[in-house]
């Protein structure tokens, strides 16, 4: 079975980005950058905005 739950963490997984979010992580990232830039609310699984 592939994938990942958000709320279960496995810090060993290879690829969390991929696992957790699939192909919409590049959207989101776009997303809290326009949004949530300064990445003040974070945590181990959250998504970094992109970069400018």
């Amino acid at each position: 079975m592939d994938g990942a739950y958000v709320n279960v963490p496995n810090v060993a997984m290879q690829d969390r980005k991929t696992a957790y979010w699939g192909s919409d992580f590049g959207r989101l990232r776009k997303i809290k950058a326009k949004y949530h830039p300064h990445n003040v609310f974070q945590y181990d699984r959250s998504i970094p905005p992109e970069s400018r």
